[in-house]
């Protein structure tokens, strides 16, 4: 739930269709996107590790054209076993 939340929920149209071209806005995105995992375990680092895995992964999405959106959202959710492993 953190994950939709965070990527769908508290994701901007504009946000989504700027923050390929611009840093700011993928930096907010990210910071956003971890706000429900804050909430619901805390602030420690897993954190850190999922701001800067959501971060990478949409620069190389919605930045490089590197990978697709199933690409993306697989990642995401493998990044979400490791923080609940």
């Amino acid at each position: 739930m953190c994950h939709l939340i965070g990527d769908y929920v508290l994701q901007s149209e504009f946000i989504a269709t700027t923050k390929g071209s611009n840093w700011y806005h993928l930096f907010v995105h990210s910071a956003l996107y971890c706000v429900p995992f804050a909430i619901m375990f805390g602030i420690n680092i897993l954190l850190a590790f999922i701001f800067t895995h959501h971060f990478v992964i949409d620069m190389l999405k919605a930045r490089y054209k590197k990978i697709n959106y199933v690409s993306d959202q697989i990642s995401h959710y493998i990044m979400l076993l490791i923080y609940v492993i």
